[in-house]
C-alpha cells in the first residue's frame, strides 16, 4: 500500500466510501449539536474552524470523564496544548487512561501530567497536523479526526464505527512505535 503524507487521506484510502460522503456543515450557528446527535448520525464529514473542533472535543473529554473512559487527544503543537493545560490536568485525573501527542519538539519541557498519562511526541510526523480527540463506549472506540488544511482550517470526520477509529489509533501506534490501546 502506498505511503501517504496526509494521515487523514490514509485512513480515507482503506475507507474510500468514507471520502466520498457528503459534508455536513457543522458550524451552521443556528444548530448547536450535542454528542448525542453526532452518535446518532454515526459518521460525519466536515470541513470546519477551531470553534466546533474544540467544542466537539470537549463533549468527547467530558463522555470520557462521565464514563470513566481512556482518552486520546492530539496537539499540532506545544502551543495548542498549553491552551487546554489546566483543563486537562483537573480532566487526566478523571480518566483511568490517557495519551496526549504533541509536535513536543523539546520532550524534556513537555508536561508532566498524572500517572495514567503517556505523553507522546509526533516530531518530524504527519500527526503534527491532526486534531483526534477519541475516547471509547460500550461498542468501541469513537472520536473525531481531523487534519489542518491551513490556518485554523480543517477536515475531517466525527465516526462512532469503531473499525474506523482504531486503524486511526493503529496507525498513530505504528507512526509513533508506542502502543496505544483504547
Amino acid at each position: 500500500m502506498a505511503e501517504f503524507s496526509s494521515f487523514i487521506d490514509d485512513v480515507w484510502s482503506r475507507f474510500p466510501v468514507l471520502q466520498k460522503t457528503e459534508l455536513t456543515d457543522v458550524t451552521d450557528h443556528n444548530i448547536v449539536w450535542s454528542l448525542d446527535e453526532y452518535v446518532d448520525a454515526g459518521y460525519v464529514n466536515f470541513e470546519t474552524d477551531r470553534k466546533e473542533l474544540y467544542r466537539l472535543s470537549i463533549l468527547i473529554e467530558n463522555f470520557a470523564a462521565k464514563n470513566n473512559a481512556p482518552l486520546l487527544a492530539t496537539f499540532e503543537n506545544n502551543k495548542r496544548y498549553k491552551y487546554v493545560e489546566e483543563r486537562y490536568m483537573e480532566l487526566l485525573q478523571k480518566l483511568p487512561k490517557a495519551w496526549i501527542i504533541a509536535d513536543f519538539t523539546n520532550p524534556s519541557l513537555a508536561p508532566q501530567p498524572p500517572g495514567n498519562t503517556e505523553v507522546l511526541s509526533c516530531d518530524g510526523t504527519n500527526l503534527t497536523s491532526m486534531w483526534i480527540v477519541v475516547s471509547r463506549r460500550s461498542t468501541g472506540p469513537f472520536g473525531l479526526v481531523a487534519e489542518e488544511m491551513s490556518d485554523g482550517k480543517y477536515r475531517g470526520f466525527f465516526t462512532i464505527s469503531p473499525m474506523i477509529v482504531q486503524d486511526a489509533i493503529n496507525k498513530i501506534s505504528k507512526t509513533l512505535k508506542k502502543p496505544i490501546v483504547i
